[in-house]
């Protein structure tokens, strides 16, 4: 009896807590757009400097990052051409939008089509190559895609960048920050509802066999091969998607949009997050798109002191950062290697031993 009081309580601080964060989750957009919470001015610094168009950017972050966490952190394929993807949903967006004239859907469709073929071919040389070659091959697709990118750039709209049509859905513009917020937020949902079931499927868990141990999951029947191929093209897919997402946001990306550095930046987040962790994607995501404009709110407090803090957070804002998540991947990947999520899941693992001690 007292166990199932205990699992109904559960069930309902489970349930209550969803709610809170729904709602929470739905006022955001309009607190940060009317700078109030229910009719109370609020600062800049109390908003820690954030608005919806870096909420925005976080949501589609979230995407690439949810992506390559299931690729590198759940099947254990090391890519460092994630922002190729990227690249190939902004060409296909580009393409299927602006030059053919399609509705803004069809267009995430194609996108994701287009994506999930690339993955197919970019995981093609895993079936015969291992570690750092494997790892070169994925950074070899990077260019490829970039060069591609950069003449079809070149050849239809010259160095100004490729223009995008304003996303609608029907009749619908989405043309305001808040409209794509709530196109945005349930995607992200839907991805990571779509994963996390995904991963507690019979192919998923071979898959996080297959990164723990491949030998043993051949041994058992499962395909190792056609796993990969399988995670790649999933995981592209969701990234190309992400991409035409963010070149429609965004309403004009070039070539160099797409640049190696794009790439890391994913990579870093998984890390920072928890590789192998659907949460720490997400907190990973959010902490690399959001510090920077916390830290430059705080900057604007201190331009008329001076000293350290002046010299590291005004005239040297953006190596001050770079040097911040420099160390936090170097610090996590020693001695929390599973990243924020995981230093999370110590604390309370060790609070509930305690609560158990007599």
């Amino acid at each position: 009896m007292n166990s199932q009081n205990t699992d109904s309580k559960k069930f309902s601080t489970k349930w209550l807590w969803l709610i809170l964060a729904a709602a929470l989750a739905c006022y955001l957009p309009f607190l940060l757009t009317d700078r109030s919470i229910f009719g109370v001015r609020l600062s800049n610094m109390q908003l820690l400097n954030l608005g919806l168009t870096q909420i925005n950017l976080m949501l589609i972050a979230m995407l690439g990052s949810l992506s390559l966490n299931y690729l590198t952190g759940n099947a254990g394929l090391i890519s460092i051409g994630h922002a190729a993807f990227y690249a190939v949903g902004a060409m296909t967006g580009a393409v299927a939008g602006t030059q053919w004239g399609w509705p803004f859907p069809l267009v995430l469709v194609l996108a994701g089509v287009v994506g999930a073929i690339a993955g197919l071919i970019a995981g093609l040389p895993s079936l015969r190559v291992r570690g750092l070659y494997f790892v070169l091959s994925t950074f070899a697709m990077h260019y490829i895609v970039s060069f591609s990118f950069l003449e079809y750039q070149f050849k239809f709209f010259d160095v100004v960048g490729v223009p995008y049509e304003p996303a609608k859905l029907g009749s619908f513009d989405i043309n305001t920050p808040m409209r794509w917020y709530f196109l945005l937020l349930p995607l992200v949902i839907l991805v990571y509802w779509g994963l996390k079931n995904t991963m507690s499927t019979r192919e998923g868990r071979a898959m996080m066999a297959m990164r723990d141990h491949e030998l043993a999951t051949t041994s058992v029947g499962a395909d190792v091969r056609i796993l990969r191929l399988k995670a790649f093209a999933f995981s592209s897919a969701i990234a190309s998607v992400a991409g035409a997402i963010y070149a429609f946001y965004m309403s004009n990306v070039n070539a160099e949009s797409f640049g190696i550095q794009f790439a890391i930046q994913f990579i870093a987040m998984i890390i920072i997050g928890g590789m192998g962790s659907l949460n720490g994607a997400l907190v990973g995501a959010a902490l690399w798109l959001l510090l920077p404009s916390i830290i430059a709110g705080f900057a604007s407090q201190v331009t008329e002191s001076s000293g350290a803090i002046k010299f590291l957070l005004v005239d040297n804002r953006a190596q001050f950062v770079q040097v911040i998540f420099g160390s936090l991947v170097i610090v996590l990947l020693i001695f929390a290697p599973g990243g924020i999520v995981g230093i999370g899941a110590q604390i309370r693992n060790r609070m509930a031993a305690n609560r158990k001690q007599p």
